[in-house]
């Protein structure tokens, strides 16, 4: 399944300009530009820099027929109308939406051009040669906080940071592939990775905190799923609520028997999976920290339980890891539910099918 793309042209000072006919991508994610890009090249011989998402057919990612705005400095072209509302300004746009956005990150990393991979509400991601260009949102800046002290602490586990400035990162490629087909063995000696960071980082906690990874352990935890759950309530049967409301009100007590496992806080990748993990055959790398906290270790375990658990007994004599798996069980699809509505509550109402359905999704997988 692939995606119909029209492409709504402004000029470089926001003019607009006029609508491309739909044409076809392969690729069906709303978020991954580099094909439209392409394809614009291909079908209409111009090059553009896809700014933002304005309207998508389907109300949840990913296909159907979708239209970017899209920078365009070049010769006239026929073109079809443009809806001007459109170009109506909004105060949670992100910077590298707006024309002229993009053309100055690249100015802050030093080059004029590059080749554009990626944008939405989440990031903004360039490839400039050996270097990428990644931006992030103010609710999600604690991506290069982390990559700053792990450089320090676990430099050949993650990519180097050049430099960071106002959510802008400029970071040394990492040759290889994303690693989201990884067998079995390969997967274990990921989670044997992420265990190395995870237990050097709980030593560091507080600094950690200190320096503004957002804490997610009990207490906060607990605070913000509440909130989340009250704010979906009317789109939750009465069964759900009523369950929802157990689940929150025993937060307290899972936090404390979770303590009880003998596993400590730590940093949490947030995402951990093969596809944010990256490898040449040789060295692997732990990608996209963006959603990096402070919480318990259980929260990145998705696969090879096995590993984790006898990683952790070995480090830790006499705690329970199965039981802290256990006990998690919920705590993801919560936490998940909350941050989906924090990234609802960060953008521009155009940019909510990418999320709109996802914490109600996760409230009632947490039930599950």
């Amino acid at each position: 399944m692939g995606r119909t793309v029209t492409l709504a042209l402004v000029d470089p000072n926001g003019a607009p300009l006029g609508t491309t006919r739909p044409f076809d991508v392969e690729s069906q994610w709303w978020q991954e530009v580099a094909p439209v890009v392409t394809r614009a090249r291909d079908e209409f011989g111009i090059d553009v820099v896809v700014l933002r998402l304005v309207a998508a057919e389907n109300p949840r990612p990913h296909g159907g027929n979708v239209t970017y705005l899209a920078e365009y400095d070049g010769p006239p072209l026929d073109l079809g109308p443009f809806d001007e509302t459109w170009l109506a300004p909004h105060p949670l746009r992100m910077a590298w939406a707006e024309p002229g956005g993009p053309q100055a990150s690249l100015r802050w990393a030093g080059v004029e051009s590059g080749v554009q991979q990626r944008t939405w509400n989440l990031s903004s991601v360039w490839r400039l040669g050996n270097r990428w260009l990644k931006e992030v949102p103010p609710f999600l800046r604690q991506e290069p906080i982390v990559l700053a002290w792990l450089g320090k602490h676990a430099p050949d586990l993650v990519p180097r940071l050049i430099r960071a400035q106002d959510g802008r990162m400029l970071m040394v490629d990492v040759p290889g592939t994303d690693r989201y087909d990884a067998e079995p063995a390969e997967i274990a000696d990921m989670v044997h990775d992420l265990f190395r960071i995870q237990e050097t980082a709980a030593e560091h906690v507080n600094e950690l905190l200190a320096l503004g990874v957002p804490d997610w352990r009990g207490d906060p935890f607990t605070a913000t799923v509440s909130a989340t759950v009250d704010a979906y309530a009317d789109r939750l049967t009465s069964d759900e609520r009523s369950a929802l409301a157990k689940l929150v009100a025993g937060l307290p007590e899972r936090f404390a028997a979770l303590a009880d496992c003998g596993i400590p806080d730590s940093l949490v990748h947030g995402d951990f999976h093969p596809g944010n993990v990256r490898s040449d055959g040789v060295r692997r790398v732990i990608l996209d920290w963006t959603d990096s906290v402070i919480g318990h270790p259980a929260l990145d375990v998705r696969g090879d339980t096995e590993r984790w658990i006898s990683l952790w007994r070995n480090k830790i004599p006499g705690c329970e890891p199965e039981r802290a798996l256990e006990l998690k069980r919920p705590l993801g699809a919560l936490r998940g539910a909350a941050v989906y509505d924090g990234f609802l509550n960060g953008i521009e109402p155009s940019e909510h099918p990418y999320h709109a359905d996802d914490p109600l999704d996760c409230l009632r997988t947490a039930l599950n």
